[in-house]
């Protein structure tokens, strides 16, 4: 059988989300490993501007997302006369969009593999069309982004597949040389402060104000947040809001907001102890492998993916429920001992060195690649 070369990775979303992440550096494995690789992507979306970061050709003419029949039936022809030129082997697609053109371009293309990336924050619809798409009618296997998403597929009236969950993969969070990182001075820091940090936007749902009453709650002025919010202006009353909770708490000199860091890794090598208190969604566990990757535990709700990546007292802490009170003992046990804080960093370091590596990520890939693969 000739070995697999050639891959086609399509995400069409038009923001930049964990989703999107996970296809990028999919693919971005795949192309440092020798392999040729292109992604289908909106045009000038940042998943685009992402792919082309990382020397990844791209395709862009393809609209997916279009909903007239004449515009399908011209992608259906480009996709064709695309695998033939570039004689792809195998389409690993994500996002529902258009999907079903994979699909019918596998029966036209036999040699073809078509593997779908599930890694929506939402179950599919349990409906005999999507019965047909993720069985074995539809595609040659299924990777979900962790359990809870392949327990949703699984629950599909649909024929045997072969599904797999890979956990997202990532390289280090970039830090820089010792003349550029970050000092404690640069953020009203000291060395004996307990930092934490709570990476991510602004929405309700991210479970900044439950944080915050767990900080009003424990009244330890060394515990020190720093809010780092992609984007300021995003979501700009729910800022304020978080603000004004602040100020009422009194909390303004242990809560630190900033915007975009273009340098986030020298940042976080201050941190002592992220905090994931997302109150939904989190099927995929980006921010908990950036963490890790520079060897910080992660304090976390049992939301999504998280409970899967976070074991308790091990590489991090896991909270029971989803409360402020939660947190509170959370908080407790992880600077209650420097000893057991260091141990965490090492285990937290060790689960990204073993599990959640771009090269981890690549390997586990590509062996489901295989498994899956069409015979011809």
């Amino acid at each position: 059988m000739i070995k697999l070369n050639n891959f086609l990775f399509t995400i069409n979303v038009r923001w930049w989300n964990a989703e999107a992440a996970y296809a990028i550096n999919v693919a971005r494995s795949f192309k440092e490993q020798g392999y040729r690789v292109w992604v289908l992507v909106n045009q000038d979306s940042p998943a685009h501007h992402k792919a082309v970061q990382h020397g990844i050709p791209v395709l862009t003419d393809v609209n997916l997302d279009s909903n007239s029949p004449i515009a399908q039936f011209s992608n259906c022809l480009k996709l064709l006369s695309f695998i033939d030129q570039q004689e792809i082997q195998l389409i690993n697609s994500f996002k529902s969009n258009g999907s079903f053109l994979f699909s019918l371009i596998r029966k036209l293309r036999p040699h073809l593999t078509y593997i779908k990336t599930r890694g929506e924050a939402r179950p599919p619809k349990a409906n005999k069309i999507n019965a047909r798409l993720y069985g074995p009618a539809g595609c040659d296997g299924i990777i979900t982004v962790g359990k809870i998403v392949e327990k949703w597929v699984t629950n599909l009236p649909m024929a045997h597949q072969q599904i797999k969950t890979i956990y997202y993969g990532d390289s280090p969070t970039v830090t820089q040389n010792s003349a550029q990182i970050s000092t404690y001075q640069t953020y009203g820091l000291t060395e004996k402060d307990k930092i934490i940090a709570l990476v991510g936007r602004t929405q309700q749902v991210k479970g900044h104000r439950v944080l915050l009453q767990a900080l009003a709650t424990l009244q330890d002025p060394e515990i020190k947040l720093l809010f780092l919010i992609k984007d300021l202006e995003e979501f700009p009353n729910e800022l304020q809001q978080i603000k004004e909770l602040i100020q009422e708490n009194q909390l303004e000199n242990q809560v630190k907001i900033l915007g975009f860091q273009k340098d986030l890794g020298n940042i976080l090598q201050l941190v002592q102890l992220g905090v994931i208190p997302s109150l939904g969604s989190e099927v995929n566990c980006r921010v908990a492998v950036e963490f890790f990757s520079l060897g910080i535990p992660v304090l976390s709700f049992p939301t999504g993916t998280l409970p899967d990546i976070i074991q308790h007292q091990i590489n991090g802490y896991l909270c029971r429920e989803k409360t402020a009170e939660e947190l509170v003992l959370g908080l407790k046990y992880m600077f209650a001992s420097k000893d057991k804080r260091q141990a965490s960093q090492k285990a937290a370091l060790a689960a990204y060195q073993n599990k959640y590596s771009l090269t981890q990520f690549f390997e586990e890939t590509l062996a489901f690649f295989q498994q899956c693969r069409r015979p011809v």
